[in-house]
């Protein structure tokens, strides 16, 4: 599908009150889409927990913020299991349900992936097959996340997330930041340095590709995966600047600029090109892309990595 078709349907989505949820309906018609789910955030999570490279100890409480829960609550389930004693997830909606949970946390219930969990995390694999058992008998989110000590927070603020705890041992997101407008983004930077404790960690995977060129139904093949940068602030606005379609065209070089700005200590950046890579040249990056930027050593850079995992410290 021409991802301008696609941009035009987001549009009208983005007028109804379930729009968010009506756009997501067709990632849900793969019959192994909750399984699917389940397995992405497990391996995605225990991940980014290996590259914080934190350690428990039986006489230290560690708590967790995780921005943007998504659909799923499989994320902050496995930092429970992993040891967390208090685990604070938050979004800008309100989109976990409980008959969603019970359709993927079952597929956690395997012998090789619990292993997992027990050989990173603080409890024994005896222990963490009980907890499992118990999660997966509750019947609301209310009870859920009062057994998991999770906060869900939908419609945050930066101030909830500071009411809910004042210090984090442990920051993390999953292809979140990308749909984080730069205002925003230099805030919650700037809040990142004050929230992680003195021996905390923060890991972000950030995916900086146009998200009309994504695998699925409505993707449009026919452009490259950095389509975006081609079109000024204003036309790139007209065409995906609602809370459906919205990217902030940012790549890996912007955020590295943040940490520098906010005296963040980047521990390391992991760039990837998961799939074919299609760079655009210097000529076809529009100056409203470039002048992000306070400094661009070569203007094709933006387009080096599709994703990448950002780590930093204090």
């Amino acid at each position: 599908m021409h991802w301008k078709i696609k941009a035009s349907l987001q549009k009208v989505l983005h007028f109804t009150k379930i729009g968010d949820q009506l756009n997501h309906i067709p990632a849900t018609l793969n019959k192994s889409y909750h399984k699917n789910v389940c397995l992405y955030q497990f391996y995605e999570c225990i991940r980014k927990f290996e590259a914080a490279q934190l350690e428990f100890h039986s006489n230290t409480k560690k708590t967790a913020l995780e921005i943007g829960t998504g659909y799923s609550l499989v994320a902050p389930v496995v930092l429970y299991l992993l040891g967390f004693d208090k685990i604070v997830t938050v979004d800008i909606s309100k989109d976990v349900a409980i008959k969603t949970f019970q359709k993927q946390i079952q597929y956690l219930n395997n012998e090789e992936l619990l292993q997992t969990i027990a050989e990173k995390g603080r409890f024994y694999l005896s222990e963490i097959k009980e907890k499992l058992q118990h999660i997966q008998s509750f019947q609301t989110l209310k009870k859920l996340c009062a057994y998991c000590n999770i906060l869900y927070i939908p419609k945050y603020t930066l101030s909830d997330i500071e009411n809910a705890h004042n210090s984090y041992d442990y920051i993390c997101s999953q292809v979140v930041f990308e749909h984080i407008p730069p205002a925003f983004l230099k805030k919650l930077f700037a809040k990142m340095k004050v929230w992680l404790t003195q021996n905390g960690c923060a890991v972000h995977t950030i995916n900086f590709i146009d998200h009309f060129a994504n695998p699925g139904f409505f993707q449009d093949k026919n452009i490259s995966e950095f389509n975006f940068l081609k079109y000024s602030d204003k036309t790139w606005k007209y065409w995906a600047g609602n809370d459906i379609a919205y990217t902030n065209r940012l790549s890996y070089l912007y955020y590295l600029e943040l940490c520098e700005a906010n005296r963040c200590s980047v521990i390391d950046f992991k760039g990837e090109n998961y799939r074919a890579h299609h760079p655009l040249q210097k000529a076809e990056i529009h100056e409203d892309v470039i002048k992000k930027y306070n400094t661009l050593l070569a203007v094709e850079n933006v387009c080096e990595f599709q994703r990448g995992t950002l780590i930093l410290k204090k």
